[in-house]
């Protein structure tokens, strides 16, 4: 669907700098507004092109459809959206998610703040933007690097609005979840001077949003890992695949997301043949997060079973087992031994700034051949801020819990008292007294939330602040920066419109990016100077607080029922300076000796034909080019030896390492990308195209890291690590697409198109076991075990392939009474899926799904509104979890959006709208329905503001 666009007449959709407008003043510019208007113009694009383009535009200078950019992309025929606090943030084409999508800004490759190379839609204001151009074919003379789609983001230039314009909204957003309303401004001005021979824009956007989420979540489920004689409900012993829970938690997360922007652009005709343009455009974009949570740690070997009666041991004596379903999962567990539960306070700040500077100089050097030249620097940072990044300061106490999965959605974590004496000699355990659960009257078997008792009241409750003690802290993250220098030189012999050869386009580019990370976390074992519970130091009461979520706490997910809506909460930056004054410790965060740096140099030619003949007497348009590539992979960077294990608490071990060295691995590879496009206009409404060329996306930056980073240090053996692999190559792709479109009113269409694609050298992890020398030449040891540590490594490598394909449909219609629909649909499928049952499977296709769109709208005279619903089936996120052993699935989605508005007079307006009218919520699992990943409860947000255009 090419929804909402916008003609090169209104924003130009060229790249790069754009040329002079005609100057004589008795030509009169008229500008068409609107849904309607923006409908026709997309369509023309739509049509004009010689691929399979699809574009979204603004409406009006400043005023794009939807709020944010990803949003707005998810309208487009096989373009999904990963959303993040209720935002679009990353984007999927044709079953291909965000590393596997180029994103240039005005042509130009930006910087990310992203560890991989997908670029966050986020930190982008829509106000800025003028136009988006979604390429799924690809040509010679386009950047390599997206085997799913190209995705050219337009911003507005002074030449292509001509002479004075004024325009900016001010709007009042009100987050539903939070309950708090936050402001947003955005302004544009642009002029042109000297008889239009010089122009000057500037656009700024501020946006302040305070948002709330609600959460459950599992950081993972663990395959295989040593949970004890499991045996199934019926009594029966278990020898299949076992699947235990990492950790179960209850969160709110409160977003402060602030966005600043601005674009500044110079455009200068040096004379009637050359265009000067010289533009910066700015991007700062933080998220500061305050999460509490509460929940509970699993160490597999430490579980057993337990009856309702609370008995751990059956008639003839012996401990009582975890039972597990047909699948192995366990789904009824007691743990007393090595349990964790937890108040965590944290945080997940992503700070970020991107700046981008180009310049442009585009020459008609005669009547055929036209010559342009393009330099700019990106650069993106996202800040490790002291660990606050990734921050976690945890107050609780040892105690007994029982975990229970049924049907429901969310599980239960119950708190359960037992007749055994107390285990935890010099730890604090909470007394549980008369339980706090009760059984449930409606589910036989399992527990509910005790509603009578209230917090605090008497030594029963879990909410005594002099229950708690202090735990794990850690501050840890990544700090990223990632710079990119190109310069092109664009060229095109026009050898008019007679039959045979029109044009030919021709040139090169260079392109350096340069990406690091570095690694910032505590000290070695500083973090857990208080993991064992221990009595002294008592933390202050007045650091603590009863947090109630509120008894509508993800009331529409099943199982909510059961859970606690209130819990002990502390905060976290006090929680750190109390212990740092009471132990004489810093707990800061430091650079680690784990940073690396991945430098990539691509140079690129590139020639492209276009032709122009018929066939059966019909107008037939032949574009064919071929691009030609070679990349020089440079890795250097630090990394200190893992020297030694030792014991912190009753599931922790420490991580001790030697001195840092250096790393240095170089790598290249050459690329010949050939292209071919076929447009053939059958009549002036119906149109046919096929298109075939060969794509590449390279691997992300940091999986070509060699460095080894310990992630996982338990004890009994649960020992992992990841490295990355330097001489990667890239995904390379045979593309094949055909589509029809029928063209039969100004702004209505209907297009048919089937895509192919065959696409070698995917990435898959496999894992290895490895150990670690001392220079003596003995290995480090496991200290739990008294026994060599062996690690389970993961290693990307290239190997396998896969085959995608899939059908688009789209329909655009007007009526003359002032309605109309947009209605879209994909249908993909690969011979790449995931098997849930089959746990050494290395390799599934992530992100491939089916998806539907559908927007109606109404617009007649100053009134404009529009509903828009969007569904999005199940898919494969990842192959791989926070801390777990499975993939991430994220159960299908919809959302239902509305916006409007009414124009007080030619220049003002007033508008509203709603995201996620329904208040759907986002539901990731792992392998199987019942192993649960996240529920986030984003909520639904208004807003509210007015608009002006002069």
């Amino acid at each position: 669907m090419a929804s909402m666009a916008c003609s090169q007449h209104v924003y130009a959709q060229q790249t790069g700098a754009q040329q002079a407008p005609a100057t004589d003043p008795d030509i009169e510019q008229i500008q068409v507004r609107g849904i309607r208007a923006s409908m026709a113009r997309a369509m023309d694009v739509k049509k004009e092109s010689a691929g399979v383009v699809d574009a979204i535009s603004a409406e009006d200078i400043g005023k794009f459809p939807d709020t944010n950019l990803a949003e707005s992309l998810q309208r487009i025929t096989g373009v999904s959206i990963d959303r993040s606090g209720g935002e679009g943030q990353l984007i999927t084409v044709r079953g291909f998610g965000p590393q596997f999508n180029t994103v240039l800004v005005n042509g130009r490759q930006i910087a990310s703040e992203n560890n991989s190379r997908a670029f966050s839609f986020d930190t982008i204001a829509s106000e800025l933007v003028s136009s988006l151009d979604v390429h799924k074919t690809s040509t010679a003379t386009m950047q390599s690097g997206g085997i799913g789609s190209t995705i050219n983001i337009n911003t507005a230039r002074p030449f292509s609005i001509s002479g004075f314009k004024v325009a900016g909204s001010v709007k009042a957003v009100y987050d539903e979840n939070s309950e708090e309303t936050t402001p947003q401004v955005s302004a544009l001005i642009s002029n042109t001077f000297d008889d239009d021979r010089v122009g000057l824009l500037l656009a700024v956007s501020h946006q302040s949003r305070e948002t709330r989420l609600n959460q459950a979540q599992m950081d993972g489920w663990l395959e295989n890992v040593g949970v004890p004689n499991p045996e199934t409900a019926s009594g029966e012993a278990w020898t299949g695949n076992i699947f235990s829970p990492r950790n179960y938690d209850h969160k709110v997360t409160f977003e402060e997301r602030t966005r600043t922007n601005a674009n500044l652009v110079f455009q200068y005709a040096a004379s009637e043949d050359v265009t000067i343009t010289a533009d910066v455009l700015y991007s700062d974009f933080d998220i500061e997060t305050d999460a509490t949570s509460y929940g509970h740690w699993f160490t597999a070997p430490n579980i057993q079973g337990v009856a309702d009666d609370g008995s751990l041991f059956d008639a003839n004596g012996d401990r009582r087992s975890a039972i597990v379903d047909a699948n192995g999962t366990v789904v009824d567990l007691y743990q007393e031994l090595g349990l964790a539960t937890d108040m965590h306070a944290k945080k997940f700040d992503r700070l970020t700034e991107t700046t981008d500077i180009g310049l442009n100089i585009e020459w008609d050097v005669n009547e055929n051949l036209d010559l342009e030249f393009d330099l700019h620097h990106s650069n993106a940072e996202r800040e490790a801020n002291n660990g606050g990044e990734n921050q976690l300061s945890l107050i609780g106490y040892a105690n007994r819990v029982r975990f229970q999965v049924d049907d429901n959605i969310l599980p239960l974590a119950s708190m359960f008292a037992t007749p055994n004496a107390n285990i935890y000699s010099g730890q604090n355990e909470i007394d549980v007294g008369g339980n706090l659960f009760v059984a449930d009257p409606n589910n036989p078997g399992f527990l509910i939330y005790n509603p009578s008792i209230s917090a605090p009241d008497g030594v029963s409750n879990h909410l005594d602040p002099a229950n708690s003690r202090a735990h794990v802290m850690l501050r840890r993250g990544w700090a990223v920066e990632d710079d990119v220098t190109q310069f092109k030189v664009d060229g095109e012999w026009d050898e008019g419109s007679d039959m045979g050869l029109m044009s030919a386009k021709f040139g090169f580019q260079y392109t350096n990016e340069t990406k690091s990370l570095t690694r910032w976390d505590n000290d070695t074992g500083v973090h857990c100077l208080y993991c064992g519970y221990p009595d002294a130091p008592a933390i202050p009461a007045d650091m603590q607080y009863v947090f109630e979520a509120g008894s509508d706490f993800l009331a529409d997910v099943s199982g909510s029922g059961r859970m606690p809506t209130s819990w002990l909460a502390h905060d976290g930056e006090a929680q750190f300076a109390f212990l740092e004054s009471v132990s004489g410790q810093s707990f800061d965060a430091v650079r680690r000796n784990n940073s690396i740096e991945v430098e990539e140099q691509t140079l690129a030619a590139y020639v492209e034909m276009d032709f122009e003949g018929e066939l059966a007497e019909k107008p037939i348009f032949i574009s064919a080019g071929v691009r030609v590539e070679q990349t020089d992979v440079d890795v250097s960077g630090t990394s200190a030896p893992l020297t030694g294990l030792t014991i912190l608490d009753a599931t922790e071990l420490n991580q001790e390492y030697g001195p840092a060295e250096p790393i240095a691995q170089s790598s290249d590879y050459d690329a010949i990308l050939p292209n071919m496009s076929i447009k053939w206009e059958y009549t002036d409404e119906l149109i046919f195209r096929a298109a075939a060329s060969r794509t590449l996306t390279r691997p992300t930056l940091e999986s070509m890291s060699p460095a080894i980073n310990i992630t996982t240090t338990r004890q009994g053996g649960d020992l992992r690590s990841f490295s990355g692999n330097p001489m990667l190559s890239p995904f390379t792709s045979d593309n094949f697409d055909l589509s029809a479109e029928w063209y039969y009113g100004d702004a209505s269409y209907a297009s048919f198109g089937y895509f192919k694609k065959e696409v070698s050298n995917f990435i898959v992890n496999g894992q290895s076991q490895i150990t670690f020398s001392l220079p003596d030449g003995s290995l480090v040891q496991d200290p739990s075990r008294n026994v060599d540590a062996v690690f389970t490594n993961t290693l990307p490598s290239n190997g396998e392939n896969a085959s995608v394909d899939g059908f688009e449909m789209a329909w655009q219609h007007t009526f003359d009474n002032g309605f109309g629909f947009i209605a879209n649909a994909t249908f993909a499928d690969s011979n790449a899926e995931l098997d849930p049952a089959d746990v050494n499977q290395v390799f599934a296709l992530t992100g491939l799904s089916d998806s539907l769109n559908a927007v109606i709208f109404y617009e007649s005279g100053p009134f404009q509104t529009r509903l828009a619903w969007n569904w999005r089936d199940e898919f494969v996120q990842s192959l791989t979890q926070t801390a777990g052993d499975g993939p991430t699935i994220v159960e299908d989605y919809q959302q239902l959006d509305i916006s409007g508005s009414y124009d007080l007079n030619d220049n003002l307006s007033v508008f509203f709208e709603g995201i996620n009218l329904t208040e759907e919520y986002v539901h990731k699992r792992g392998r199987f329905d019942n192993h649960l990943l996240l529920v986030e409860d984003s909520g639904r947000r208004w807003s509210f503001g007015i608009r002006g255009s002069f």
